[in-house]
């Protein structure tokens, strides 16, 4: 049997409002023990994706002296998501997280998201 993104992805997935200050936001992955999660509006669209990494470019400007109180998730995440079908290959969603320079990729569509493969879960793979 070839393993296929289904067999790989963590199908426990959460996400997180595009109003959700940053403080709540990076207490959230925390608490959660994840490193980014789906962004997802009031209709239960997938919009965006945010990640511990949008978070230390936001603090960035707290370092230089520029107030971060008033960002929000929607300011920090990224709208290219990239979503895939539950039967891609482990190897094809790496070569899309490499042409795409990402270290995720949701399982599904943006109304119905299965779950997330992350750049972790393709290394368990190799050793």
């Amino acid at each position: 049997m070839t393993l296929q993104a289904k067999d790989i992805m963590e199908p426990r997935v959460v996400s997180v409002p595009p109003e959700m200050a940053l403080d709540q936001f990076e207490e959230f992955l925390t608490i959660q023990g994840i490193d980014g999660a789906p962004v997802q509006n009031a209709d239960g669209e997938i919009i965006g994706i945010a990640s511990k990494t949008d978070v230390i470019r936001a603090l960035r400007f707290q370092s230089r002296g520029i107030s971060t109180d008033h960002v929000t998730v929607a300011d920090i995440m990224t709208d290219d998501v990239v979503f895939v079908p539950p039967d891609l290959s482990p190897r094809e969603v790496a070569e899309l997280m490499i042409e795409n320079g990402i270290h995720r990729v949701l399982v599904g569509d943006r109304h119905h998201v299965r779950g997330i493969v992350t750049a972790f879960d393709l290394l368990r793979l190799v050793r």
